[in-house]
């Protein structure tokens, strides 16, 4: 199998980004508007460039992933007092949606989320109990899913519902 130099090209882009976001909201549970900004444009420079992303999903998928965030963290503000997602999460996901678009912005979404899940299950399992008040960076487990999806797609150079359907194909035709 052989990958696109352009493609494995954007991927390091994609990869050193999320890595800042990884590092800097780790250490101060903040991702600054400038990476967002940097995920973006790549994102849609991409979508241009590279043909993977159709640049009408990475436009689309990025507002309908601010929109959809900004209300998860409007209503868990409004129901719970505090809040459980902050605005730099909410601006890299609609950010980090221009790579994956709306094909690959759910599956970048449930990656994070299980990712985050299993890393709370497994402070709990160790420390024997978890304070559920206790302040997570999520941007870490973001920057996961997404690149993971959008790796995907640049590796396989189309969307991820086409390579899925694909690799779906295949494996129930190997069984047949």
């Amino acid at each position: 199998m052989t990958f696109d130099v352009t493609h494995v090209a954007a991927l390091g882009v994609l990869v050193a980004l999320a890595l800042v976001v990884t590092v800097i909201d780790i250490r101060s549970l903040i991702i600054p508007d400038g990476i967002n900004v940097a995920i973006f444009v790549t994102g849609l420079a991409a979508s241009l460039l590279l043909d993977v992303v159709d640049l009408r999903s990475a436009l689309a998928a990025s507002a309908l992933a601010a929109a959809l965030l900004a209300l998860v963290q409007v209503l868990f503000r409004a129901s719970r007092g505090y809040d459980g997602l902050g605005w730099g999460d909410v601006k890299f996901v609609a950010a980090a949606a221009t790579w994956t678009g709306l094909e690959g912005f759910a599956p970048a979404l449930l990656a994070a989320s299980v990712s985050a899940l299993l890393c709370v299950l497994g402070m709990q399992a160790v420390a024997g109990s978890f304070d559920r008040h206790r302040r997570i960076p999520f941007g870490p487990f973001l920057a996961l899913g997404t690149t993971a999806v959008a790796g995907f797609q640049l590796l396989a150079s189309e969307p991820a519902a086409e390579t899925l359907d694909t690799w779906l194909m295949s494996l129930v035709s190997g069984w047949a």
